[in-house]
């Protein structure tokens, strides 16, 4: 019930960040924590996923490295199943993972969400979103680029 709650409550959180009408899970069925109904969820397992055409892209992709199924994975198959989802299939990505997986996720750009040193549990929760996954630096704008009125004041 509490795994419930977590997860009910974590996606209303990040449907207040951006709406999110479709959604497509990795590692476990999560249709039975959809109350309001108005998330489209899609289920797949990691061959299905891996053999999947790009067909659409979707608001929030959901992958559990820590369920039974998910328990004898290769590192590689998880790495292509990563890559694909953050490149073509999602625009935001969380992922359950064990400890075992840090490595793994911070190489393909992923944030950790929770501390892991904040609990005992062998769990860490983890996001990819391409719209926070690069800060932009200030002088990356084009007040910086060309200043024609310092031309013949400085040596550039």
């Amino acid at each position: 019930m509490a795994e419930q709650n977590v997860i009910t409550s974590m996606l209303d959180d990040l449907s207040q960040e951006q709406p999110i009408s479709t959604a497509l899970c990795i590692g476990q069925n999560l249709t039975q924590y959809n109350n309001n109904q108005s998330i489209l969820w899609e289920y797949f397992n990691v061959s299905e996923f891996l053999n999947l055409p790009f067909s659409k892209r979707y608001d929030l992709g959901f992958v559990l490295f820590d369920t039974q199924e998910m328990a004898d994975i290769p590192n590689q198959q998880k790495s292509q199943l990563l890559v694909k989802l953050r490149d073509l299939m999602a625009k935001r990505i969380v992922v359950v993972s064990r400890l075992q997986d840090e490595q793994l996720l911070r190489a393909l750009g992923f944030t950790q969400l929770i501390d892991k040193t904040a609990h005992e549990s062998d769990f860490a929760l983890w996001q990819f979103n391409i719209l926070t996954y690069k800060h932009v630096p200030d002088w990356f704008n084009s007040k910086f680029w060309a200043n024609p009125e310092n031309w013949n004041k400085f040596r550039w």
